[in-house]
């Protein structure tokens, strides 16, 4: 097991991933820089609906389907919220705005050496179709083929569903496959699933 921690992708001296089965990506935050799109469509649509929006809540539920977040949410606050609507509108905002996301170039670096190498996949709370979009778009799709998305589990992070899902897919034993997060709630769904996980910061990786 790689004994730096943190560890910081800039500095010379990298973690060895080698011995890994697999390594598992959540995508949104980890990988890419989508989330302050996510937060600013969350905002937008929260207003208009009339449901308090709280950006660091919203941050640490990166991972859960954003139906689930609403219902969760409406519940909280006592208030009854059109899901399915208040659904359209928060993802018509975000996919407007899809073609800015990029990723994180610590990411892309540890992506390309490890390509081939070692297996890869993504778990992802996002849909099937706006998860795909992403990696095509930013052309991880090419370096990364196995994904898990919200669409193919029932049990959702913190969950370790997604996670075995995408270890299953690449034929890893889950107790040797280590997990790239950005949420404490998908850093659970990791060490429910038995495996290593790292928090990572805009690239900067720390075990946890």
């Amino acid at each position: 097991m790689p004994q730096s921690s943190p560890c910081d992708h800039h500095q010379s001296e990298q973690p060895r991933f080698d011995e890994y089965d697999a390594l598992i990506f959540d995508m949104d935050g980890t990988l890419v820089d989508s989330m302050p799109l996510h937060l600013d469509a969350w905002e937008i649509t929260s207003a208009e609906f009339g449901l308090p929006f709280d950006r660091a809540q919203l941050n640490e539920y990166g991972g859960i389907p954003t139906r689930k977040i609403v219902t969760m949410l409406a519940e909280q606050h006592g208030m009854t919220v059109d899901v399915e609507a208040f659904a359209r509108r928060k993802v018509a905002l975000y996919l407007a705005r899809t073609d800015d996301v990029r990723v994180f170039p610590a990411m892309w670096e540890l992506v390309r050496q490890y390509h081939g190498k070692v297996p890869m996949g993504i778990g992802t709370g996002s849909t099937r179709e706006h998860a795909a979009h992403i990696l095509r778009q930013t052309g991880l799709d090419a370096f990364i083929s196995v994904l898990v998305s919200a669409d193919d589990v029932v049990n959702h992070k913190p969950h370790p569903d997604t996670f075995l899902k995408v270890a299953e897919q690449l034929g890893a034993n889950p107790a040797n496959c280590l997990v790239f997060e950005d949420t404490r709630i998908g850093i659970q769904a990791g060490k429910a699933a038995g495996m290593t996980t790292l928090l990572a910061t805009e690239g900067t990786l720390q075990r946890v």
